[in-house]
């Protein structure tokens, strides 16, 4: 009999599928992420006043952390991450980890327009309230 509810127990476990959070208290600190975001050249191409995608360069970001969410939870996605602050530091640190749908957004050669280096550039710190000021942007 205990062998049965532990194979139960098991395969419930198996078929329980993690829903993307954006409520998860960010590591960072969310005022210093925005004066951060206003001193990088993120604000050259993103804009965090008007909706996601849209962007003549790169997406909007006013609602990221919704979006984020929703990406992580799509079939399309093939990064790593499972929650929307994963996500956002997956596409700071790799952008090509995933790249949203839209010609503009890529290279000739289909690589994503974003810098490569804000990974080794930027300290875990500031990625950390980068992430925080992101997920404000619902």
């Amino acid at each position: 009999m205990w062998r049965n509810v532990a194979l139960t127990v098991f395969l419930a476990a198996l078929t329980l599928q993690p829903t993307a959070s954006i409520d998860a208290a960010p590591a960072g600190d969310a005022a210093r992420g925005a004066k951060l975001f206003g001193t990088l050249p993120c604000v050259s191409c993103h804009d965090v006043t008007k909706p996601w995608p849209g962007g003549d360069i790169c997406p909007n970001l006013g609602n990221i952390a919704t979006e984020a969410a929703r990406i992580v939870r799509s079939r399309e996605y093939r990064g790593k991450a499972k929650t929307a602050a994963e996500y956002i530091r997956e596409s700071i640190v790799d952008p090509n980890a995933y790249i949203v749908p839209g010609a503009s957004y890529r290279t000739a050669d289909g690589k994503s327009v974003m810098p490569k280096d804000f990974g080794t550039t930027l300290t875990g710190a500031q990625i950390d309230d980068l992430v925080a000021y992101l997920l404000t942007r619902r």
